[in-house]
């Protein structure tokens, strides 16, 4: 089959694969990424142009002179200059006559009535090492929905840096096909272009491309019709064989689902990234919430530990003073100290009760202060791990998508805003004291020592404890002390002792019910008031990560419906190739 034979009709698929590229750029659009969107909406926009080929290369290897004679121009499109010339992009296209127009600041469109710029368009790129600003920009912003890149070396210099940094991106990036030119050869010895030639052979495969096509070229020579010698007849059989003769359509069809594929490959590359940060973030706000519920049990536990200790310094002291009650209730002890308060009211029963009273309360606070502060120190201890635990965390977590992602760059800097915010709120929050103060905790008549409110955040906890613990031990002791006083208030030598025992009896052990339920409630509730300040400052980082939840579902949806719809109109352009004769390992 000829390729003046060759009639294909991609009518139908050219809907599908503009309709499949507005969903790319919908996507590019929803992550917010201005460079993919921007590429995609110009693939967009020239799904109905002309295959469209490339040129690029270093600034004067002859490019210009190049297109001229590749286009059999009797007139000069591209102008040549000693000096670099273009200094834009320029698109020539087919058109009935001569007419340079300007698109914009950076492009030009140039038509010309050449019966081969019917199925392509050329693409004059500033050179990659130019030293004007924004060349290469401009060349990168153009490459993307190109469908063949040809790259022009000069012919004594294949290697320069510039050019083949520039190819990187070319081949990495957007897997661009690529055929190698080596323009000026009327300028080299034939036999040092044959090195030449077998370096940038080599060069190319160790790039990737397995077989390389070049061409060594002049362009003067052509120009001056020294066709055979000028090396472009190979050239131009090649672009007769594999693009032109109604093919171009077709291979524009593919290299549109090509560069379809490598935006929607950079972006689910992209998505698994962030989708691994996303897990590790959960799993390191998981432990977060796992640390602060077990250390808030291990001050539980200092809690029950120290209200035990201190009830059962309680059960000694309340055993003791029942027995001196007793005893002092006696029938010959009441009856003496009845006799002597007549003469003496510092022999009086009443007297006996007021200081049996205060020796009572004196022996409390003696029995229970020690325990009570060892076990405040526990508790503060344990506090005190909660933040430093909570704080080497933060430190230490792990950042996997970074700030200079090629997709989600954006991304990553609120992630690390949010990661930064939380590291500097949190080392603040364990320096104020105020995050450790409760008003309900403590009364105004306990006062803190200066050189210990002036401390850390984590420090004042001790005090706090012992100012609030003090307070609610005296809060009941004497209000069980006062009750026991007064049933005493009328005693006469009538009394019934065992009365007065068992009612005592019944005051100490609802006085001991409300000593433990009340250090244990407050302490209880104290701890968690700051487990809950703690959690407060991963608020930012929860509201990131729930919208993360739903932005990455919601564009791993559309990715995998966009790679489908991409995959079934491939099969369908493989059908085409196979209707025509083409071999798929030429689309690639």
């Amino acid at each position: 089959m000829t390729n003046s034979l060759i009639q294909i009709n991609l009518d139908a698929e050219k809907g599908i694969i503009e309709e499949i590229i507005k969903e790319i750029h919908e996507l590019t659009q929803d992550i917010q990424h201005k460079e993919l969107s921007q590429t995609v909406s110009d693939l967009r926009n020239r799904i109905h142009d002309p295959f469209m080929f490339v040129i690029c290369g270093e600034v004067k290897v002859g490019k210009s002179s190049f297109i001229n004679a590749l286009l059999e121009s009797k007139t000069e499109i591209c102008k040549v200059a000693p000096s670099p010339m273009t200094d834009t992009i320029q698109l020539i296209v087919y058109g009935p006559e001569y007419q340079m127009t300007a698109l914009s600041p950076v492009l030009k469109r140039i038509s010309y009535p050449e019966d081969i710029l019917k199925e392509i368009a050329i693409v004059d790129t500033p050179g990659t090492n130019t030293i004007i600003a924004h060349h290469q920009e401009i060349t990168e912003n153009f490459v993307p929905t190109s469908d063949l890149v040809i790259f022009v070396f000069e012919a004594k210099n294949p290697y320069r840096q510039s050019a083949w940094d520039f190819f990187n991106f070319i081949k990495t990036d957007w897997q661009k096909k690529v055929i190698f030119v080596l323009q000026q050869k009327d300028l080299i010895d034939p036999a040092d272009l044959q090195i030449n030639i077998r370096g940038l052979e080599q060069y190319a495969k160790e790039k990737g491309i397995s077989n390389p096509l070049i061409f060594p070229v002049s362009a003067k020579m052509d120009l001056e019709g020294k066709k055979v010698d000028s090396g472009f007849l190979p050239l131009r059989e090649f672009i007769a064989k594999n693009i032109t003769g109604g093919k171009a359509s077709l291979y524009k069809m593919i290299n549109n689902i090509k560069t379809s594929e490598t935006v929607v490959d950079k972006i689910e590359s992209g998505i698994l990234i962030r989708k691994d940060q996303f897990a590790y973030d959960m799993e390191f706000r998981n432990d977060i919430t796992k640390t602060l519920s077990d250390q808030e049990k291990i001050s539980n536990n200092n809690i029950n530990m120290l209200v035990e200790n201190l009830l059962a310094s309680y059960d000694t002291v309340t055993n003791s003073k029942r027995k001196t009650l007793e005893d002092g209730l006696g029938f010959f002890n009441v009856l003496k100290r009845g006799i002597g308060g007549i003469f003496n009211k510092g022999q009086s029963l009443q007297t006996w009760l007021k200081e049996f009273t205060a020796d009572f309360e004196s022996s409390l606070n003696t029995s229970m202060k020690d325990k009570l502060q060892n076990g405040l120190k526990d508790i503060s201890d344990s506090i005190q791990q909660m933040g430093q635990i909570v704080s080497l965390k933060i430190q230490n977590s792990k950042t996997i998508l970074k700030n200079d992602h090629e997709v989600f760059s954006a991304i990553a800097e609120k992630r690390s805003s949010v990661m930064n915010e939380l590291h500097d709120t949190f080392q603040e929050f364990l320096k104020n004291t105020e995050n450790y103060y409760s008003k309900d905790l403590v009364t105004e008549n306990n006062k803190l020592a200066p050189n210990v409110a002036t401390g850390t955040g984590i420090a004042i906890v001790g005090a706090m404890l012992t100012a609030l613990t003090h307070g609610a031990v005296f809060d009941i002791t004497g209000g069980i002390l006062t009750t026991v006083g007064l049933l005493f208030a009328g005693i006469t030598l009538g009394f019934n002792k065992r009365k007065i025992i068992n009612q005592f009896d019944a005051e100490l052990l609802q006085g001991r019910a409300k000593l433990g339920d009340e250090l244990r409630n407050r302490l209880n509730s104290y701890v968690g008031d700051i487990k809950l300040k703690i959690n407060y400052n991963f608020k930012k980082l929860d509201d990131h990560l729930e919208k993360e939840k739903d932005q990455i579902q919601m564009l791993v949806t559309k990715q995998n419906m966009i790679q489908n719809n991409l995959n079934q109109l491939k099969q369908k352009m493989y059908v085409k190739c196979d209707e025509v004769g083409i071999s798929r390992s030429e689309l690639n």
